[in-house]
């Protein structure tokens, strides 16, 4: 799928698609389960979700299956303006916070333990770029433990600022573009996945 128009009205015509969306469970259950996969893979322990708003793809079975597996399951909390990544024990424990979306009450976890971060998005394009709401809460969330020292990239042989780690973002189909607008300092994911597909980013492949 293919927009050739600014921010606002791409953002616009996919909200508008997604909330009247009828999501099946059997495409829930694909998106979890390709997730769990790679949790297995990358040996994931310390996982920031997010609760689902809007329509957004549910990320409630993937938590309670990682809170079964006892893994380290972490949801943000908005406050003055940031994210903070809250440890939690169980899903009921929430409360609404920030937009109506429920929040963990707890302490800070840090954010350099964690290892695999999903980023929400109105959008992905098949560089991992990402259409956010317009807050600009996750640009500045992903911005502060962006791993400065950075990794060579096998493939380009450039050395690029990169996370230890994974982004990854969950979608449904029609939520993939093949171009986003984006500007130099957007921070792209590394997988988008999708009930259809596991999309590894450039980003990804270094």
């Amino acid at each position: 799928m293919v927009f050739n128009e600014d921010k606002n009205s791409i953002r616009k015509k996919i909200l508008s698609i997604r909330e009247t969306y009828r999501v099946s469970n059997e495409e829930i259950e694909r998106i979890k389960e390709k997730f769990l996969s790679l949790v297995d893979k990358y040996k994931s322990n310390v996982i920031l979700l997010y609760y689902p708003y809007r329509n957004e793809v549910d990320t409630k079975p993937i938590i309670r299956e990682l809170l079964k597996r006892k893994k380290t399951v972490l949801l943000p909390k908005v406050e003055k303006n940031r994210i903070l990544p809250i440890f939690i024990s169980d899903i009921s424990d929430l409360k609404e916070g920030f937009a109506g979306i429920k929040e963990p009450e707890g302490k800070v976890y840090p954010k350099e333990k964690i290892d695999i971060v999903v980023v929400p998005a109105v959008a992905y394009d098949r560089k991992g770029y990402r259409l956010g709401y317009g807050k600009g809460f996750y640009d500045r969330f992903l911005k502060d433990f962006q791993n400065l020292k950075g990794k060579l990239c096998f493939k380009t042989k450039v050395r690029r600022n990169r996370f230890e780690t994974q982004l990854i973002g969950l979608a449904y189909d029609f939520q993939v573009l093949d171009k986003l607008p984006h500007e130099k300092h957007d921070i792209p994911v590394d997988i988008i996945i999708t009930p259809k597909e596991v999309i590894k980013t450039e980003r990804g492949n270094c």
